[in-house]
């Protein structure tokens, strides 16, 4: 359906320009956006690819197995149900590094990889497992402590202060995270959605 909008917007404006003489600012706008979008993609690839290659030199050095030490409070209490050697809760933590370092792009790759481990042991293959809708609120409410992309692009279009929107998207994003994983909780127990990690699985997953 968007598309359709946005080749009726498109038609609209290249008419328009026929009959009131403004073809040559509509030519000027497109070779402009089009060279603003490219700069602007290999821009936010440098900042991607900095970021994820920190990530992978982190996995190499072992050094994400101490973060996943580091973080394992926070990651028991999202999925206090899954085992303490389940392969997801590897994923899980650098998707949460990720998105916590503003990330989005980087971020997806771990959680399709989470994602993937926790259907392994989900009980229900069918349906969403308890700790797969819990990522998926994590990653849609996306809580950030450094907004690195919209920092990025910020300073890319010369604000005079990039970081400034720090605290507001810190506060959005913790409330938005908050109010989804109540929700989420609330649902959960209404529906008694299973669990990637409950012990009638324990065997499957020893099979592994």
């Amino acid at each position: 359906m968007i598309h359709k909008i946005w080749m009726g917007l498109f038609t609209v404006g290249i008419i328009y320009s026929f009959f009131y003489g403004t073809t040559s600012e509509v030519n000027n706008a497109i070779l402009s956006g089009a060279q603003e979008a490219i700069n602007l993609v290999i821009y936010l690839a440098g900042i991607m690819v900095f970021w994820t290659g920190v990530l992978q030199v982190a996995n190499h050095s072992k050094m994400l197995d101490v973060l996943c030490k580091v973080l394992a409070p926070v990651t028991r209490f999202l999925y206090p149900k899954l085992r303490a050697d389940h392969p997801a809760l590897k994923y899980l933590t650098t998707n949460m590094v990720s998105n916590l370092l503003g990330l989005g792009s980087a971020a997806t790759p771990t959680g399709l990889k989470a994602m993937k481990e926790l259907q392994a042991t989900n009980p229900d293959p069918s349906k969403p497992s308890f700790e797969m809708y819990t990522l998926l609120v994590m990653n849609t409410a996306g809580f950030t402590i450094i907004p690195t992309t919209i920092i990025g692009v910020r300073h890319m279009y010369h604000s005079t202060n990039p970081s400034e929107v720090f605290l507001p998207i810190l506060f959005a994003s913790g409330i938005t995270t908050i109010g989804g994983l109540i929700i989420h909780n609330i649902y959960s127990r209404m529906k008694r959605i299973p669990s990637s990690g409950d012990k009638t699985i324990a065997k499957r997953y020893e099979r592994r």
